[in-house]
């Protein structure tokens, strides 16, 4: 993220969170932007995964069916033993 553009914003928080801010930059020997950089990046990380357990629990159904089907298939191939 170091190299990537940016582009300045103004932004208007409660003064415990710029408190909160302040203080993990300091502990982190950081700035408020890395530390608001590294916030939001998790909140987007955050919903990207949201995302992909909500495409996994849509394709589940189809993914038992298919695998159930390439099961039947692949059993009427196996020699009985």
């Amino acid at each position: 993220m170091l190299n990537a553009a940016r582009q300045q914003v103004t932004v208007r928080l409660p003064r415990s969170l710029v408190e909160f801010v302040d203080r993990k930059a300091l502990d982190g020997g950081a700035n408020r932007t890395d530390v608001l950089i590294d916030a939001i990046s998790c909140l987007k990380a955050r919903d990207m995964e949201a995302l992909m357990a909500e495409g996994c629990r849509d394709r589940s159904d189809l993914d038992l069916r298919i695998a159930e089907e390439n099961l039947a298939a692949g059993a009427e191939n196996l020699p009985e033993w």
